[in-house]
C-alpha cells in the first residue's frame, strides 16, 4: 500500500509540515515554520495501489456533487482513509491495526525493498496507540461540547493512523528513498525537532 502518495496525505501534511527553504536557517522556529514544500519530493513512497484508487473513485466521486474543486471535507477523508485501510485489511476492529497483515501485504508489494517496509511497518506500529489517543480526546471533546453538528459517517481514526504514519515514515524515511538538498534538509529538521507525528 502506497500511503503518502494519497491526494489525503500531502492535504493533512501540508498543514502540519507547512515546510521549506529558508537560506541561512540554523535553527528550527517551531511556531514559526517556512514555506510548504511537498513531502513526497523529498520522500518517495511506493505509489497507490489498487486498493487505493478503487477507494478513491469510489469516496470521492460520491462527495464530487458536494464541492467543485479544493480539497475533501474532513469528513470525505476520513471515509476516503477508512476505506483504505479496510480495504487492505490493516484494521481488525474500529480502532485496531492489524500489524501483522500491514507487514505481510507490504512484505508482498515490496518484496524487493526491505528498507522501505521496515520504515512503514515501524511507522504503523508506532502511530496506533498515538492515533487511539488522539481519537479519544476528540470524541471526548465532542461529547463535552454535546454539539448539534451532524454525526460525521467515518471515524477519523483511520486519517489520523495514516496521517501520523506517513509523517513517521517521512522523519526515517529510508536513504535511498530521501532526497539530498536544502529543502528537504529543513523539512526534516522541522518535523522531527518540532515532534510532529506520534
Amino acid at each position: 500500500m502506497s500511503l503518502s502518495q494519497l491526494f489525503l496525505l500531502p492535504v493533512l501534511l501540508g498543514v502540519a509540515l507547512n515546510i521549506g527553504h529558508v537560506l541561512g536557517q540554523t535553527t528550527i522556529d517551531c511556531q514559526r515554520p517556512p514555506q510548504l514544500v511537498d513531502p513526497a519530493i523529498c520522500c518517495r513512497d511506493g505509489g497507490r495501489d489498487q486498493a487505493t484508487e478503487q477507494c478513491a473513485q469510489r469516496i470521492l466521486g460520491a462527495a464530487n456533487g458536494q464541492k467543485q474543486g479544493g480539497p475533501p471535507s474532513l469528513d470525505t477523508a476520513a471515509c476516503l482513509a477508512e476505506c483504505i485501510l479496510t480495504s487492505n485489511k490493516y484494521i481488525d476492529e474500529p480502532q485496531k491495526l492489524n500489524l501483522d497483515n500491514i507487514r505481510s501485504d507490504l512484505t508482498t508489494k515490496f518484496s524487493n525493498d526491505t528498507a522501505y517496509v521496515e520504515a512503514m511497518t515501524m511507522a504503523f506500529s508506532k502511530c496506533e496507540p498515538q492515533s487511539q489517543r488522539r481519537l479519544a480526546m476528540i470524541l471526548q471533546q465532542q461529547q463535552q461540547q454535546k454539539s448539534q453538528q451532524q454525526q460525521p459517517r467515518c471515524s477519523p481514526f483511520s486519517a489520523i493512523v495514516l496521517g501520523c504514519t506517513y509523517m513517521e515514515y517521512f522523519k526515517n524515511c529510508p536513504d535511498h528513498r530521501w532526497t539530498q538538498n536544502a529543502q528537504c534538509a529543513l523539512a526534516k529538521a522541522y518535523v522531527t525537532q518540532c515532534g510532529l507525528g506520534a
